[in-house]
């Protein structure tokens, strides 16, 4: 039997009236399966019925008949008053469903959940039912420990966790009150009950310095320390290199390499060379330390760089992927020191064209610790702040020109997409409070580098895409249609107009045009966001596909081994190709894992940055609560239901509560994005610009409340 014949007959069975809810052995016996290959079927069908909330399976293991009713997947954003609004996948526009409290049946905030929807078709407000919760958000839960008699609570830091964490006296783990804790889980709210959990670590008092962002790591699962295998794995190593390891490479301490990065950097895991031949072209050496020599296969630091992903990076602190002797020194690419390193020197024509390239182990001894500033001042002509570098100003000028051609030539001109938005960067005082908002400026320095290091990926991608071996892959995959349809819908009616045909795929030439129209215009910001979020998630996978916004049809990451393990893996692999070692057991191990490891990677890239999300709102909360009560200019950057949120030149984003308007009663328009008053006509669209007063920050929620000022 074909898998298709089995989902047709399982659909038919189940949509039938008489159809009495079955246990999979049941509906084997029924439908006459007998053979193991068969009931194996049966179950991929049935596992892919559950996912597309076709079928659902109780708790007696016996599988539903179908509801025919309107079914929505997504993710559930709490309310600290105990409702919350599922916002469904594959959408930017539609509105969020309304889950009242007696709907919630268990599910907590950023839980994954089947909604079925109760409200009729044309109500105003989508309202549902959650049926099943598909995947929990929280495994452990950070918040303030209250003690009792006899028992504990804790009172969770997200107040979307409306209902606080029950906590019996032998599960308290000498927690006293005020402390900042890790609770686990143990058994999920139901029926209006409270969760109920245990603690399992004490972070210290709630209002020490830094224990605000270590509670955030640590509810997102991150290990802080490192354990003492891999301690005593990285104190057997040093940085003293063998003769015999230099006769295996290529020996580059002479040449003119240096590194580029920013004044706060602690490792240096790249280096670039520049020279340029006779007939014009440009020989770029990116060079990458060789970390892949010292973490080696099947060692506890291997098996722990693996599990982290990647290094984790917030405002006062990195929690590194590796152990800082290896990051910020044994790999680190620091001035005359020699390092090892993997290099790929490429030959580029004048239209920034790989005309060839070799890709070899090497060792070098990097001549120079540039900063970002200090190259973008030399190349702007100020020479007088970049004395240190004025030696290398050649090789710098060679390096500006090199970049425009890669930038323009090569990749503008087949369709990259760029996404240049303005990143805040926040300074700390000593006692962690955020005493400064500015605009991290991006320099042409900034741009050189990147473009280097995308040709570097790029032909490193190509290369291993012709070995025929398992290797990761960085892919990014076209925008979703359904996404496509609502921002092509939105832009409309603002006369802007993505691609030729509705119908189609844009191309990247398409999205540059729409970028190129909108310069200028009030709702350049808001469209150029709502783009990005049309655009799908890149990925690490085990098979290429190619980068559909850099137009790459060939991309990895070789560029960052000490901060990303990806990057790692392919060094690793890529060293025993090119040196005739990539052996069956390598092949039969990459062949057997590469797809979970992609998988892993990708997973832990986007804790990462949930993780500097949440991190940079707590902190551009907690300064605003030393501006309560000024004006600032600034964008409608958003409209829901309930309001609207307005950003600020900085990039701080806040509410105007739609009940806290009272001039007039608003009344939402979700096809046009904004809020017209009934009587006196007043709107408020998305893009508008508009001056508001800080009226709450709240530390807590995370959550800036702002008022317009008249």
């Amino acid at each position: 039997m074909k898998t298709k014949e089995l989902k047709r007959i399982v659909k038919r069975l189940m949509n039938d009236k008489k159809y009495k809810q079955m246990t999979f052995d049941q509906l084997a016996e029924f439908i006459g399966l007998s053979k193991k290959k068969d009931r194996q079927m049966l179950t991929h069908v049935l596992k892919e019925l559950e996912i597309k909330a076709k079928v659902q399976k109780d708790h007696n293991g016996e599988y539903k008949k179908i509801d025919n009713s309107p079914k929505i997947i997504g993710v559930l954003k709490g309310n600290q008053r105990g409702f919350g609004f599922v916002i469904p996948d594959y959408s930017i526009f539609s509105e969020d469903v309304f889950i009242p409290e007696k709907n919630l049946h268990g599910a907590m905030d950023t839980d994954t959940v089947w909604v079925r929807l109760t409200s009729k078709p044309g109500e105003k407000k989508p309202e549902g039912e959650i049926i099943k919760i598909i995947e929990r958000g929280h495994k452990k839960i950070i918040g303030r420990y209250e003690k009792g008699k006899g028992f504990g609570f804790v009172i969770p830091d997200n107040d979307r966790l409306c209902k606080d964490i029950f906590i019996p006296e032998r599960r308290g783990n000498k927690a006293v009150n005020g402390d900042k804790v890790v609770t686990q889980i143990l058994s999920w709210p139901d029926k209006g009950k409270n969760p109920e959990g245990e603690i399992l670590e004490i972070l210290g008092n709630k209002d020490e310095p830094g224990i605000d962002i270590l509670s955030v790591l640590k509810e997102y699962d991150i290990p802080i320390e490192f354990s003492h295998e891999v301690e005593r794995e990285v104190n057997q190593l040093n940085d003293r290199i063998s003769p015999s390891e230099l006769e295996k490479r290529k020996d580059l301490r002479k040449e003119v390499i240096f590194t580029i990065d920013g004044d706060d950097a602690k490792d240096y895991d790249d280096a670039v060379s520049i020279k340029k031949k006779k007939n014009g072209n440009f020989v770029l050496g990116v060079h990458i330390a060789d970390v892949s020599h010292y973490v080696r296969f099947g060692s506890t630091l291997n098996k722990e760089a693996q599990e982290r992903g990647t290094s984790v990076y917030v405002i006062d602190r990195v929690v590194p992927m590796l152990p800082f002797k290896l990051s910020n020194n044994i790999c680190s690419l620091v001035p005359d020191k020699e390092r090892l390193t993997f290099s790929c020197e490429m030959e580029i024509d004048k239209n920034g064209q790989v005309v060839d390239y070799d890709i070899f182990k090497s060792v070098i001894c990097s001549k120079s610790r540039m900063t970002y500033k200090k190259v973008a001042a030399l190349l702007d002509g100020r020479q007088d702040e970049a004395k240190e570098i004025k030696s290398f100003t050649d090789e710098l000028i060679l390096m500006n020109e090199l970049h425009e051609i890669l930038r323009v030539k090569r990749r503008l001109n087949r369709g990259a997409i760029n996404f240049d938005f303005p990143e805040a960067k926040l300074l700390l005082d000593k006692q962690g409070f955020p005493e400064k908002v500015m605009i991290d400026e991006r320099l042409v320095s900034h741009r050189m580098i990147e473009e280097f290091m995308l040709v570097c990926n790029e032909t490193i991608a190509e290369h291993i895409s012709k070995l025929d071996v398992p290797f990761i892959f960085r892919n990014h995959p076209e925008p979703h249609p359904e996404k496509l349809a609502a921002f092509r819908k939105f832009i409309n009616r603002y006369g802007f107009k993505l691609g030729k045909k509705d119908d189609q795929i844009p191309t990247g030439h398409d999205f540059q045009k729409l970028v190129k129209d909108i310069e200028g215009a009030k709702e350049e910001r808001v469209i150029t966001l709502l783009m990005l979020r049309t655009m799908q998630q890149a990925v690490y996978e085990g098979h290429n596909l190619g980068h559909y916004a850099l137009g790459a049809s060939f991309y990895t990451h070789f560029t960052s081994p000490i901060r990303r393990y990806p990057d790692l893996l392919v060094h690793r692999y890529l060293a025993k190709a090119i040196n005739g070692k990539m052996n069956k057991k390598s092949m039969d191990y990459l062949e057997a894992n590469i797809e979970n490891i992609a998988k892993h990677a990708s997973e832990t890239e986007r804790r990462a940055e949930n993780i500097e999300r949440e991190i940079t709102k707590l902190k551009m909360t907690e300064y605003m609560t030393r501006h309560l009560g000024e004006e600032f200019e600034g964008r409608i950057s958003g409209v829901t239901s309930f309001g609207f949120f307005v950003e600020l030149d900085n990039t701080i984003e806040g509410l105007v509560r739609l009940q806290d308007l009272k001039d007039d009663f608003y009344n939402y328009d979700p096809e046009l994005h904004q809020h017209i008053g009934e009587h006196r006509g007043k709107i408020y669209c998305l893009g508008q610009a508009i001056k508001i007063r800080v009226v709450k920050a709240d530390v807590g929620s995370k959550q800036i409340d702002f008022e317009p000022v008249e």
